[in-house]
Order: structure tokens, then sequence, then C-alpha cells
């Protein structure tokens, strides 16, 4: 059986409030009383109970991720986040505890924080609208932003380089002779959509490249659903030399509907991706794409999201870290 308060007490014959004073540094215990309860406690393997302990500190040390999305449609990205946001927490003392938000209600959310499950929240946003941050705000509730910029100087966030990623890769296919380029975009994702999208439009105003709006598609959230935006692509008259897509797996759809046209990639048709997922080497060609720090960005919500449970104070962090280009065979 474990060692408890009560087998302490007995042990040394003193009453329960007494070594649970000793224990916790009350000061009307005698120093003798203490070192003893303390030298007892060890010697018997006593572990303190971190859920009392926690009570009375009033926090959980638990920080709570939360997704709006498939876990299955982001694994891959997940995969390549948690690892440097769990060696964070744990070097902090914390545990991560992921919960889905599959309506965007942010009435589930209010409930797990006021009901004091966890000291802060992440949000790893697809399309969190701003009836959820506003309630987040509203409730003055430590939480952070990941992979999407928020317009609000009360909100922290971390994202990567959308725009230098974008534009840089872009820019490569252009110094590469391309002037056809297409866009896939993703209205649902809002200010990281406009972030990609604007680095497309400056790299081919830089190159003194008129953009046709038939260049530019929309995409939605979901499996597939880079099939039908690249067949409109391969339909127009002249179709574009290349495709940069919003994300790696808008990219896998397109180099699928390319190929079962009969056309080669990237002889035919040039793909480029965005994120770096380990996906985007399981085409053939294997795919040229942006690269994601993740650990890192996994290892900033973190540290950004502990400084606030710490420091209700502290100002807030809006952070764009940097990307890196990985060339390969798609382009």
């Amino acid at each position: 059986m474990p060692t408890t308060i009560h087998s302490i007490a007995k042990h040394l014959n003193l009453s329960n409030s007494t070594v649970s004073k000793a224990l916790n540094g009350y000061t009307d215990v005698s120093e003798t009383t203490r070192e003893l309860v303390i030298k007892t406690a060890r010697e018997l393997g006593y572990q303190p109970s971190a859920a009392a302990r926690n009570l009375r500190r009033g926090r959980t040390d638990k920080i709570g991720l939360f997704l709006n999305t498939s876990i299955e449609y982001v694994v891959d990205y997940l995969s390549g986040i948690i690892p440097g946001s769990v060696k964070t927490a744990q070097a902090l003392e914390k545990n991560l505890l992921i919960y889905t938000m599959m309506q965007n209600d942010p009435s589930h959310l209010l409930n797990v924080c006021r009901a004091g499950e966890i000291d802060g929240v992440i949000l790893f946003s697809n399309h969190y609208d701003t009836a959820t941050i506003e309630a987040l705000l509203t409730e003055n509730f430590p939480f952070v932003v990941m992979g999407r910029e928020i317009r609000d100087d009360r909100v922290s966030y971390v994202v990567p380089d959308y725009y230098d990623g974008t534009y840089r890769i872009t820019k490569y296919l252009l110094d590469k002779g391309h002037e056809r380029i297409a866009f896939t975009t993703r209205p649902e994702l809002t200010t990281a959509n406009d972030s990609h999208l604007n680095g497309y439009m400056d790299a081919m105003h830089d190159a003194n490249i008129d953009v046709n709006a038939d260049w530019i598609v929309e995409t939605r959230i979901g499996p597939d659903s880079g099939i039908e935006p690249t067949r409109t692509l391969l339909s127009l008259n002249p179709r574009p030399t290349a495709i940069v897509a919003f994300h790696d797996l808008l990219a896998i759809d397109a180099i699928q509907e390319i190929q079962s046209q009969g056309l080669h990639v990237p002889k035919d048709i040039a793909v480029v991706g965005f994120d770096g997922l380990r996906a985007s080497m399981t085409t053939m060609p294997q795919i040229t794409t942006i690269q994601q720090p993740f650990e890192l960005i996994g290892q900033r919500v973190i540290e950004i999201i502990n400084a606030q449970i710490e420091d209700p104070d502290v100002k807030p962090i809006q952070e764009v870290v940097p990307v890196k280009m990985l060339l390969r065979g798609s382009a």
C-alpha cells in the first residue's frame, strides 16, 4: 500500500494535521518536528498527491490542445508538432491533453476551461471564428493560436512564414522559366490564405507577369479536395505550366489528377506544395515544397502559453517563424 499522511502520523504518533503542516511548510510546526516528518516520509517512500498539491495552487499543470478538424486529416502535421510540444511541456512539468471541437462551437472549449480541467489553451487553428477568440478573451483565459495569424493585439499566435515561403517557391518556378503559374487557394483559412496568396501575387508582380484570374482556383478542407480544381486548371487553353498548391495534400491531389490524364510531372506541368509533410515524399516524383519548422512551432506554443499561465499580465506574443524550401523532383 502507498504511504499516506495518515501512515506517517501513525508511525510517529503525531496527528494527521501536524504531519500535513510539516510537509507543506507551515510555520506553526517546530523545525525539529518538520525535519523528523520529512525524514520519515522519505524513508517510507511517501509521494505527495499531485492533485492535492495542484488544488492548493489553483493549477492543474495541464495544457489543452484543441483541434477543430479531423485528426485523420491533420495527423501528419501533428506528428511534427507534438514532439516539440511534449518535450517542452515535460521540461516545464506540464501535461498536454488533446481535445476535438468538430462543430467549431466554443461552448465545449469554455466548459473545459470553466471546469478547471486545464490551465491554458492552444488552438490548432484551421478555421476558428471570432466567437471562439472573443469568448476566451472575455473569460480572460490563457490561450495561444497555432498556425493562424489573428489580427488582434490581445492575441498570441505562432505561425510559419506563409508569405515568404509562397513568394520564394513561386519565384523558384519563375526562375525556371514558368510564366503561366496557377495557385490553389483555401479561403476558409482566412489570414493564412491571405498570406499565401499575397506571396504568390507579389512574386508574379515582381516578375512583371499579369495573373490570369482563371489561374487562381479555390479548394476546401477535406480529402481529395484538390482533384476538381486541378481538373479545372488542366482544361484551360493554354493550360498552366506550373501549380503552386496551398499545402502538400493538395499537391498530391494535383499530381494524381495530372498523371491520370496521361501528363507528366514536371515535364508537362510542375507542382509545388507547402508544409513539408512526410506525405510529400510518397509521390512519384516527390514534391518540391516549403518546410515548416514543426518542432520549433510546437516548442514555442508551449513556452508562450506557460508564460501566460505563470504571469497573467505578460504581453501577447505574435511570432512568425522562418521556413525553408525543399527542392525535389516535382518542379
